[in-house]
């Protein structure tokens, strides 16, 4: 049994009538779940997951409802970053009833136990069981909540200027503190660019930033990303150009892009949650190269292992490496 089916199964055994679901995951149970609650909000901020809500007819949104109507049940999973993490756990607190309860559950191997602890540490009091290799516990807000903490967590959360880069940026999104090297390889390569073009998995705006600075003859920017989250961040570090840039909250691999691209840079993504997924980072180099227009240009960074050349070649006209350094590989491949 996975931790999401884990979790919804004990929402069914804890009736309420306003349920929240802090990073939802589609399920089955959630109709079951749905038809129990008067109320049931999901939210889920990545593309593809939303996607796969919406398609179940759920009440799902990319924002996280207001503060003003607290929730009796809230449901967690827990993210890849423990810092986003417990910031979500600190803005369940915030948005329960008093005396209602956080549910939480999560794989052992993706840190059950210091997840567990840190609820502990902050609600005063949980339960706790364990089951197929997950974990769940639960905290009720009461008065032993630790405010402190929970501010603590929330700040520490929030979008905030990374000191190494200058940028608006938050815990849980790809490098957010500290430029990537492979983004900075990639940046290293590139000529000075005009017309229209697209910054293709563009997180929070890191590329684009630079691009934009440095590119006097930008017509047109395109910023595609499927982390709401991270696609905020790239407006507020773009804001600046706001009469050149357009933002699209677009799953990369499955929607169709802007296309007639007259350049496309990109550092794609090659895991799915936990787990390394190739084919990932393939649909959506596939899917850039359809993007471009006769002629036009992808710059391209991944790890020296990825096998992306196979993609290139069958997508565009020519590709060559430009670089290999630091377990990276720079690409140029023309449509």
């Amino acid at each position: 049994m996975s931790a999401i089916e884990l979790l919804y199964r004990a929402a069914l055994g804890a009736p309420a009538t306003r349920t929240l679901i802090i990073n939802a995951h589609a399920h089955g149970l959630l109709t079951e779940l749905n038809e129990q609650a008067d109320q049931l909000d999901l939210w889920q901020c990545f593309k593809p997951g939303y996607d796969a809500l919406k398609g179940m007819g759920m009440p799902v949104s990319p924002e996280l409802p207001s503060a003003d109507n607290p929730y009796d049940l809230i449901l967690l999973l827990p993210a890849k970053n423990k810092q986003q993490t417990l910031a979500w756990m600190a803005t369940a607190m915030e948005r329960l009833t008093e005396q209602g309860q956080l549910l939480v559950a999560c794989a052992n191997n993706h840190g059950a136990k210091s997840y567990e602890d840190a609820l502990k540490k902050l609600a005063g009091n949980i339960s706790s069981s364990s089951k197929s290799k997950c974990r769940i516990f639960s905290a009720r807000k009461i008065a032993a909540l630790d405010t402190q903490l929970a501010t603590q967590w929330l700040n520490a959360g929030n979008p905030q200027r990374a000191e190494s880069h200058g940028l608006i940026s938050q815990p849980g999104l790809f490098s957010w503190d500290r430029p990537d090297r492979g983004s900075q390889l990639l940046l290293e390569q590139l000529p000075e660019l005009s017309g229209t073009g697209m910054d293709l998995c563009c997180g929070y705006g890191l590329l684009s930033d630079k691009i934009l600075r440095s590119s006097k003859q930008i017509d047109r920017l395109h910023l595609i990303e499927a982390d709401h989250l991270a696609l905020n961040c790239a407006e507020t570090n773009c804001t600046a150009w706001s009469d050149k840039t357009e933002y699209h909250w677009l799953d990369a691999a499955s929607e169709p892009l802007p296309e007639n691209m007259a350049w496309i840079v990109c550092n794609p993504p090659f895991h799915t949650g936990q787990d390394r997924d190739i084919d990932l980072g393939q649909q959506i180099i596939i899917n850039a190269c359809r993007a471009l227009k006769s002629g036009g240009l992808l710059y391209l960074v991944a790890n020296r292992k990825l096998p992306y050349e196979s993609v290139l070649q069958a997508g565009l006209k020519t590709s060559q490496t430009l670089i290999e350094a630091e377990g990276f590989k720079v690409i140029r491949g023309i449509r």
